[in-house]
């Protein structure tokens, strides 16, 4: 009799103890995986003519941030036209394609920055009134609009960072401290033709 009360409350112990060591969705070490991001879009649509459009793609199958990427510029902006930008990021690896602008960083937009930079090309740029809410008060470049200045041919840059410790949208294109980058991709060979 005494055996048996004795397994009985060794077995009590064990499930008592499983209980409290077992594994649950509220673990605090869960970790939070980064965004893959493959591809990434500009449109760029001229606003008084819709038919006027520059495209500027990057593909990477591994992600943009650690991949090779492939960049493609279609068509060139047109002496003193206005262009409104289009972004999208999403990411191919997965069935059907995952939106990750919309799915995953304007969610998070408190820790996102979109950094922008020109080289050799007459391009300004305007973060719009209706932008998303960024870190800091700052306007995320999500929506964005560009004026194509004198002829010229030049790069056009592209950052997303992660985090930044500190953003100042107050040039237009931005800048940060800080952070990581979850892409640095930079188009070539941009044009603006008269």
């Amino acid at each position: 009799m005494k055996t048996n009360k004795f397994i009985i409350k060794a077995v009590l112990c064990f499930a008592l103890i499983s209980s409290f060591t077992s594994c649950s969705d509220d673990d605090p070490d869960a970790v939070n995986e980064e965004e893959i991001i493959t591809n990434l879009t500009l449109t760029f649509t001229n606003t008084a003519d819709a038919n006027d459009i520059v495209v500027m793609s990057s593909v990477a199958p591994d992600g943009l941030e650690d991949g090779v990427t492939a960049e493609t510029v279609v068509g060139d902006f047109s002496t003193g036209a206005t262009y409104a930008l289009r972004l999208a990021l999403s990411n191919a690896s997965e069935t059907p394609a995952e939106d990750v602008l919309n799915g995953d960083i304007i969610p998070e937009a408190d820790e996102h920055f979109f950094a922008y930079a020109v080289n050799g090309i007459n391009l300004t740029l305007t973060r719009d009134a209706g932008d998303v809410d960024g870190p800091d008060g700052s306007k995320l470049g999500v929506e964005t609009t560009w004026v194509a200045g004198a002829a010229s041919t030049g790069n056009v840059q592209i950052r997303l960072i992660h985090e930044p410790s500190s953003v100042d949208d107050s040039n237009e294109f931005g800048t940060t401290t800080g952070g990581s980058e979850d892409f640095n991709i930079t188009f070539e060979d941009v044009e603006i033709d008269d």
